[in-house]
C-alpha cells in the first residue's frame, strides 16, 4: 500500500522516522515532506548542535521515547501543548497533527521563528514563575522535554499547578527530568560532567540526596537562562520524590529513567 508521503505523523511511525532521519538527507527532493530546520543559532541554543541531520535525531529519539511513554498514539490527542518547545526540535515531529498544537518558550527568537515556519503548530511567548496564557482545562496532553530538568523545587511547584490548572481531567503529561541514570553517567562519565557544567561536590550532594529519595537543583548563576526573575539550574530528582510530591497535583502513572538518549527519564502523569 502506497504511504502518503504529505501525511506527516499520520503515517506509520516507522515511515515517519525513517523519512525525518534518513530518507530526507539521502533524497534531498523528500525534504518538502518534513518540517523546515531552524537556523544553526537556535538549534544551538537548544540542544548544542548545529547539523540538521544531528537535530532530527535528537528530535527523533525524543520521539519515539515518549510514543512508548504514552498511553496512546501522539497523533490521537486533541489539543497538545509544549512547554518549552524551543525552537521545534520535537515539534517537527508533529507536522501533519490534526489537532490543535500550541508551545510557548520564554525565548521570543524560538516563538517568532515557530510562528513564521510551521504551519502545524502555534507558539506563544511566557514569562519566568508567570500563569501560563491559557484558559482553564484546554488541553488533553501536554509534552515539556528538558524543562523541570532545571527548575528549583518552587518554580516546579509553581508550574505544576499551572499545568494541572490547564488540563483537562484525564489528560496525560510527558515531563523529563535528571533522576539516578543521569546521575550514574555524570558520576562516571567525564564527557556528560564537563557538558552538565557543574563542580565535584555538588555533583555528591546530588547523588546522595537523590540516594535518599530527594530532591536537588544546583544553581548556575551564569546558566543561559539564569535572570534576576529565573533562576536556572542542573536539578536531579528521586523517583520517590516524583511520587510523593509531584502525586500532590498529578496521578504519577510511571516514570522511565534514561529514556530519552539513555539520560533523562519520562514521568508519565495523568490528570485525576
Amino acid at each position: 500500500m502506497a504511504i502518503d508521503l504529505a501525511s506527516g505523523i499520520n503515517m506509520p511511525t516507522e515511515k515517519w522516522i525513517d523519512l525525518n532521519g534518513r530518507l530526507a538527507f539521502e533524497s534531498p527532493g523528500l525534504a518538502v515532506h518534513v518540517a523546515p530546520f531552524p537556523p544553526q543559532e537556535l538549534m544551538y541554543i537548544v540542544s548544542g548542535l548545529t547539523s540538521e541531520r544531528d537535530f532530527a535525531a535528537h528530535g527523533i529519539a525524543i520521539y519515539e521515547a515518549l510514543q512508548k511513554a504514552s498511553p496512546k498514539p501522539l497523533s490521537e490527542f486533541s489539543d497538545l501543548f509544549d512547554f518549552g518547545c524551543g525552537c521545534g526540535r520535537l515539534a517537527r515531529m508533529f507536522k501533519g497533527f490534526k489537532g490543535n498544537m500550541i508551545g510557548c518558550d520564554i525565548d521570543a527568537r524560538h516563538v517568532e521563528w515557530i510562528n513564521k515556519n510551521f504551519s502545524h503548530m502555534k507558539a506563544v511567548l511566557s514569562y519566568p514563575n508567570a500563569a501560563l496564557p491559557f484558559g482553564d482545562e484546554s488541553f488533553d496532553g501536554v509534552i515539556s522535554i528538558s524543562v523541570f530538568s532545571h527548575m528549583d523545587e518552587r518554580a516546579q511547584r509553581f508550574y505544576l499547578s499551572e499545568l494541572n490548572r490547564i488540563c483537562r481531567p484525564g489528560a496525560y503529561l510527558f515531563l523529563t527530568t535528571h533522576g539516578a541514570r543521569a546521575l550514574e553517567r555524570a558520576n562516571a562519565e567525564t564527557r556528560i560532567f564537563e557538558m552538565l557544567s557543574i563542580d565535584r561536590e555538588a555533583l555528591k550532594t546530588a547523588t546522595r540526596k537523590i540516594r535518599d529519595g530527594g530532591f536537588h537543583c544546583i544553581v548556575q548563576d551564569e546558566g543561559h537562562l539564569t535572570s534576576d526573575d529565573y533562576q536556572y539550574g542542573i536539578t536531579f530528582i528521586a523517583s520517590d520524590y516524583v511520587r510523593r510530591v509531584w502525586g500532590e497535583y498529578f496521578e504519577v502513572v510511571g516514570i522511565t529513567d534514561g529514556a530519552i538518549h539513555d539520560f533523562q527519564k519520562i514521568i508519565t502523569c495523568k490528570k485525576r
